[in-house]
């Protein structure tokens, strides 16, 4: 990391953001703050090609570029052609910032390496790491901002199906991921579904990607009923956001899904199997999660399991429906 340097006269800057949608949110507070220290600078942000919704019509963004790295820095660098930054901050901590043009070049090869990865949240965590030059929030929150007229926009394109002036409930399951084995069993979404309608009415959305389309289809299926719809590859993720604003609750695995609901402050209960809530768990105070009772939990290398991810089978209808009770409860 730079050290010595008084960071002025800030007009354009780089971020070298993540790979997937769900870690470029959590490394959100950070690019607020930097937003709001230069707010007359043009910010650009690298992402994954899985994270293209996180940068694709976001505010914050003047440009944004999507990089694989398995295809080499040098392809980064030739994207980039002869653009120069006033400042480049690199989230990856890699020495990608060295290959590119920039006046201050901030990574955090030995702060990074030191760094709790178990029981610190990885936005808090990534806050600590520069917080000597962006400082700190006073409250950790993810920030994923709308524009008003695309908030109207939606709100005129779902209205045929949710009847937002009645401020009926609004419950999204969201069973998919794109690691397997964090699935919650579809048959259990499916009657969580079916016992929420018929306890507290309301609207059922599954969602989802559209590979994610016959799992979300099927759950709809066995629900049952024409307050559940299936808009899983139907609407975009900034669409997504927006209905999360105005969710009563999302029940989730762990997915970027769940991190984009921190960001519009929309209350979760998060099923947990393999991975480690302590650090990629939800931010914000009325969230619940649910996990096994294993006493290898939690995982701290969640793709490997030699117990054939059995924690995922301890979390049961009946947690998740006194999960929601408590969350509504808390609202009234």
């Amino acid at each position: 990391m730079m050290r010595g340097k008084k960071l002025e006269n800030i007009k354009s800057i780089l971020i070298i953001g993540l790979s997937s949608i769900g870690d470029n949110l959590l490394i959100s507070p950070v690019i607020k703050l930097i937003q709001e220290k230069y707010p007359d600078a043009s910010i650009d942000i690298v992402v994954g090609p899985r994270a293209i919704d996180f940068a694709k019509d976001n505010p914050v963004f003047s440009n944004f570029y999507v990089w694989d790295k398995s295809s080499g820095i040098l392809t980064l660098k030739r994207m980039m052609k002869n653009q120069q930054y006033d400042m480049i901050v690199d989230f990856r901590n890699s020495f990608i910032p060295f290959f590119l043009r920039g006046k201050f070049k901030l990574t955090c090869f030995k702060r990074e390496f030191f760094s709790d990865k178990f029981s610190t949240h990885e936005s808090e965590r990534t806050l600590q790491l520069f917080k000597s030059y962006f400082g700190m929030p006073e409250k950790i929150e993810l920030y994923f901002p709308l524009k008003n007229e695309e908030i109207q926009q939606f709100k005129k394109s779902l209205h045929d199906i949710i009847d937002f002036e009645k401020k009926d409930k609004i419950f999204v399951l969201n069973p998919g991921a794109a690691f397997e084995k964090k699935r919650w069993k579809k048959e259990n979404f499916a009657e969580t579904g079916k016992k929420i309608i018929s306890k507290y009415g309301g609207k059922i959305l599954i969602v989802g990607n559209n590979k994610e389309f016959e799992l979300a289809e099927e759950i709809r299926q066995k629900i049952n009923s024409e307050k559940a719809l299936n808009l899983a590859g139907k609407i975009s993720f900034r669409c997504l956001a927006y209905i999360l604003s105005e969710s009563s609750l999302l029940i989730t695995n762990d997915t970027g899904t769940m991190h984009l609901a921190s960001a519009m402050k929309c209350p979760i209960i998060a099923i947990f199997g393999p991975g480690n809530p302590h650090r990629y768990g939800p931010i914000g105070t009325k969230n619940i999660v649910l996990h096994t009772r294993m006493d290898c939990f939690p995982c701290i290398l969640e793709s490997k399991c030699k117990k054939n991810f059995v924690c995922m089978n301890d979390v049961s209808v009946e947690d998740v429906m006194n999960a929601v009770s408590q969350i509504l409860n808390q609202h009234q």
